[in-house]
This record gives C-alpha cells, structure tokens and sequence, in this order.
C-alpha cells in the first residue's frame, strides 16, 4: 500500500483512495478522482515541510497521532480555498438592499422581537462573517436597538484561531471599498485589524457539518450564508446538510450558496427567489407539512438519548448514584429542549 517515491511525491491512485475515503469518513468531504491533483499538489507541500519521504508517512502520522495537530493541518490543508472580504458582490448586494430588508420589516410587521441571527458556514479565515457584520452595521446603523448575532464556523481550528484575531492584509480587502475599510477597520502597518464593533457580532466556533447532533442545535436562524462549501460533498451529504439548514432557518429565511451552485436534485423544500441581484433560496412561510417536518428531524435525536431514561424508569426501586442522577436530569433536560423545537 502507497508505495510512493519520495523524489517527486507523486500521489498514485492507490494513495489517493486512501487518503480520500479517509477525509472522507472525519468531515464528509468527497474528492472525485479529477480532484486527485489537488490533494496532491497540497498534500506534497506539506509533506515536504515535515520532512517526510511518503504519503505513506504523512497518513500515519495524521491517523494516529492523538493531539489532532496534523489532522486539524490536514482539515485545513482541504478545506482552504482563496477568500476574500466583499466576495461576489452582486450576491452581497441582493443581501444588503433586497433579503435583509425585508427579513427586518418582516419581524416589524409581526412584532418579533428586533434580534437578526445568521449563519456563516464554512467561514474560513473570518472573511464572510466579518463582511456580513460590516454590512448589517451599515444598514441598521452602529446604535441600532437591534441585536445582531452571527454564528460562523469552520471544522479547521487553525482558520478559526486567525478568524478570531481578525487581522487580514491589502490583498485579502481588495474588494472593500475605501470608505468601508477606513470605517471598520484599523491600520497596523501593513495590516488591518477588524474593529472591536465588528468583531463582538461573530461568534466563532468549531463544527463538522457532518455532525447532524450538533447542526439539529441551531435553529432560529434568518440568513444562512454556505457559498461555495458543499461542493465537495457527496449528493447524500448535501441532502442532509441541506435539510439541517432549512430546520435551522426560521419560516421566511433565506439560504445563500455559491453563485454557481444549485439545490437542483438535492432538496424541494426551498423556493428560488430571483431578486434584481441574485438568485437565493427562501424559506416560505407558514409551509404545509412545516411541523410533521421540524418533529421528524427532531425525533432522532430524542431516540438516541430515550435509552438513557428508560434505563432509569425501569429500576425504580434502585438507589442511583449522584453522578447517574445528574446524568438523567441532564439527558431528560436535553430532551425537553429537543422536544420544544417541534412546538415552534
């Protein structure tokens, strides 16, 4: 196996396999055979930094190496793509002067309370979050009344540990304008440091979007920004990842993706908006089968937890520990938050 020759590191198919089914199995990413130049051209400069002579080499030292360094460099490694502040602008616009909008006037008019909440998954190095924060500012102004929360995460913590320091150089704001930049942000040389104002509304944490546990915890979400993440993806993923964003949203949310991606065989449940300035899915309103849908999605998580209160409820005589107490009321506590999400 992964008999590779370490004069010119190239990655053989059999190599390739391995690696891919590996990534594969820890972060649902799928990598055709078409990508394998890719993981090889960034696989290579790694292994040629540690000093490595194989991929066999580098693949035992990230499977088994038990502080996760490398395989977080690995996630990292396969998950980093160019980014930029103001990426695609026309969908940045239709954001700006179209969704959010009528997102807020629609809470106006049901007397929601005056709270904005956004999803920025896959956020990399803070670029899309911390865009999506500047743009909330300009639009409801920096003393709104409205509080203003932006979840972005990664499944790379080397991203999100620069994320969450916020200083970026020329090239990475070369789409910013003028005005903007010299609003939110501070020079330091020849870097910019993210204002205090725009960093207290991004919340930055770790998740892999294959973890359905953790993404069935997110919910009442207005805007989902997921550009350009899924497409590594296999069409079984994307349906479930897919499906967790649309529980996630609120009734009346949107859903932006990459300008050049599509929804087309993977779900039904959005409608496609086509505003002035791009094209984003929406979640309507008051959708027929929306409960039966939210408490199906629900449910399995309850039923990996039941076993648990099930075990107590049938030794009622039996003098439980502390410890087995607290874990109980902490399971049933679980449940009755899962549970509560099917009456929303």
């Amino acid at each position: 196996m992964m008999q590779t020759e370490s004069m010119n590191l190239e990655l053989s198919l059999e190599d390739f396999i391995v690696f891919r089914d590996f990534i594969h199995e820890k972060c649902a990413m799928y990598f055709a055979e078409n990508k394998k130049y890719l993981l090889e051209n960034r696989l290579s400069k790694r292994i040629a930094t540690l000093g490595l002579k194989s991929y066999q080499d580098y693949f035992y030292q990230v499977k088994y190496d038990t502080t996760l360094k490398e395989f977080n460099m690995l996630m990292n490694l396969v998950t980093t793509n160019e980014i930029s502040f103001f990426r695609n602008p026309p969908q940045l616009k239709s954001f700006q002067e179209e969704v959010l909008p009528l997102v807020l006037k629609r809470k106006k008019e049901q007397g929601l309370p005056r709270r904005l909440k956004l999803w920025s998954a896959g956020c990399s190095t803070g670029e899309e979050p911390y865009t999506l924060a500047i743009i909330a500012l300009e639009v409801l102004g920096e003393r709104t009344l409205w509080k203003v929360e932006i979840i972005a995460n990664d499944i790379s913590e080397n991203v999100l540990y620069a994320a969450r320091k916020g200083i970026y150089n020329e090239m990475t704001l070369r789409s910013t304008p003028r005005p903007v930049l010299n609003r939110y942000f501070t020079k330091d040389g020849n870097r910019y440091l993210v204002n205090e104002n725009v960093k207290r509304l991004v919340k930055f944490t770790h998740l892999n979007l294959a973890d359905r546990r953790k993404l069935a915890l997110i919910n009442d979400i207005d805007i989902v920004f997921c550009r350009n993440v899924m497409i590594y993806f296999s069409d079984e993923i994307k349906k479930a990842i897919v499906r967790n964003y649309y529980n996630a949203l609120r009734p009346g949310g949107y859903f932006f993706i990459g300008h050049s991606e599509s929804l087309h065989g993977i779900s039904k449940a959005f409608k496609l908006v086509y505003f002035q300035n791009a094209l984003v899915y929406h979640r309507e309103p008051g959708t027929a089968g929306e409960r039966p849908r939210r408490a199906a999605a629900v449910a399995a998580e309850v039923k990996e937890l039941a076993p648990v209160g099930k075990a107590a409820a049938a030794t009622p005589g039996a003098t439980a520990t502390a410890h087995e107490g607290d874990t109980t009321m902490d399971k049933l506590k679980k449940i009755q938050e899962l549970l509560a999400k099917t009456r929303k």
